[in-house]
C-alpha cells in the first residue's frame, strides 16, 4: 500500500516536475514523456520493478533528446548522472541544464524504492537472477569494451 501512495504522488506531480523542468517550447512533447517518466518507477498494482522499467527511464531520457531538451553536448553529464556516484555528478548539475537533474541518481533511487517497498523483480526469469532489477549498468558497460 505504501508504495501504491507514492506512486499516485508521482504521478500527480509528474506534470510540475516536467513543466518546472523543461522549457515552455517542448511543453507539447510532455505527455508522451511524462508517461515514461511515471512507467520507470515500477508497477503499484505487482510491487515489482525490473528491466523494462528501468527501459522505460531510458526512453525518458531517449525522448527528451529526441526532442532537442537534451543534446549531445549534454550526453556525458546525463550518463555521470545516472551512474556515478561520485562527486562529478554534483559539479556537472551545476553547470548543465536543470533537466539533467530529473536523471540524477535514478539508479539508486529505485534501487532504494525497491529496499523500502519491498518491491519484487518484475518477471523474475532471468540465469541467476542476473536481470531481476537493473541490467542497463551491464550493458552500458560492456559496451566501453568494443
Amino acid at each position: 500500500q505504501s508504495f501504491r501512495t507514492w506512486f499516485d504522488k508521482l504521478k500527480r506531480k509528474a506534470l510540475v516536475l516536467l513543466i518546472w523542468a523543461l522549457p515552455e517550447q517542448f511543453y507539447r512533447a510532455i505527455p508522451e514523456v511524462k508517461f515514461y517518466l511515471v512507467e520507470a518507477f515500477g508497477n503499484p498494482t505487482r510491487n515489482d520493478y525490473g528491466t523494462g522499467h528501468e527501459l522505460a527511464f531510458f526512453m525518458f531520457l531517449c525522448c527528451l533528446f529526441k526532442i532537442g531538451a537534451l543534446t549531445p553536448l549534454d550526453q556525458e553529464a546525463v550518463l555521470t548522472n545516472v551512474f556515478n556516484r561520485s562527486e562529478f555528478g554534483l559539479r556537472v548539475m551545476e553547470f548543465s541544464e536543470d533537466i539533467v537533474v530529473i536523471a540524477t541518481r535514478y539508479l539508486e533511487l529505485v534501487r532504494t524504492l525497491q529496499l523500502t517497498y519491498r518491491m519484487e523483480p518484475a518477471s523474475s526469469h532471468g540465469v541467476w537472477s542476473l536481470v531481476d532489477y537493473q541490467f542497463i549498468p551491464f550493458i552500458w558497460g560492456s559496451s566501453q569494451l568494443i
